[in-house]
């Protein structure tokens, strides 16, 4: 079995049979919407956005009247989001199927990580290709995390991998390097995407704690590293 098949089927699941998976990922969604939306200033921006899920950004970004195009290898969840009116195109970040400098923003949320060092040297040079100039790239990856925690083996194969599907564990430096190449980096930091509105007080005091926690790298937190990168002007 191939590494990219593993890959596939690990994705295809996850979006297809268990879409609630997804759930916990909102409030760093909302996160990644409102950035962009500041940077937009008022305007209708064309997003990319790599890696479907269950399609929440999607939906987010045409309530909001924005113009959204989603990348991903698994033909099933490109399909339920052309149900809904998004286009969605099949297809991986490494080999981007857009043409040069054709949306003003780039998201990859928890996409880095599934890739190997060279597939993720390809694809930040399809995401610099693709960007209008100026243009801005938002993304998120775990924080240093200890991928041989999350390994598991198959029962029928013996096969053994990350239950997730990650390949790479990313300090901070390590994400300035890999970003340097195409990007000028203007925001990179250790966070959590926690929630606030609508919890009560005990739960807002968990979310101030675990976001403190994460901000300084504490692994009980489950950190992510934010980044905010502007396309290089000689890319």
């Amino acid at each position: 079995m191939s590494n990219e098949t593993s890959q596939d089927k690990i994705w295809s699941h996850f979006q297809n049979i268990a879409p609630e998976s997804f759930a916990a990922a909102r409030p760093r969604l909302n996160y990644l919407l409102r950035r962009i939306r500041n940077l937009a200033a008022g305007r209708s921006p064309a997003v990319l956005n790599i890696g479907i899920g269950d399609g929440y950004l999607e939906r987010q970004a045409i309530d909001l009247g924005w113009q959204i195009v989603s990348v991903d290898p698994d033909e099933k969840a490109v399909s339920r989001l052309s149900e809904l009116g998004v286009q969605g195109m099949v297809g991986v970040a490494e080999r981007l199927p857009l043409p040069d400098q054709s949306v003003e923003f780039v998201v990859a949320s928890e996409v880095l990580e599934h890739l190997t060092d060279s597939q993720r040297s390809a694809a930040i040079g399809e995401i610099a290709r693709v960007l209008k100039r100026p243009g801005w790239f938002l993304g998120t990856v775990p924080y240093n995390e200890n991928l041989a925690e999350q390994q598991t083996v198959c029962p029928h194969c013996g096969i053994v991998f990350h239950r997730w599907g990650h390949h790479a564990s990313f300090t901070l430096e390590d994400m300035r390097s890999q970003l340097a190449a195409q990007f000028e980096v203007q925001e990179l930091r250790r966070t959590a995407f926690v929630q606030f509105r609508g919890r009560s007080l005990l739960g807002k005091v968990k979310s101030a704690v675990r976001l403190i926690l994460a901000q300084a790298g504490q692994p009980i937190a489950v950190p992510s590293i934010f980044w905010l990168a502007s396309v290089r002007k000689e890319t």
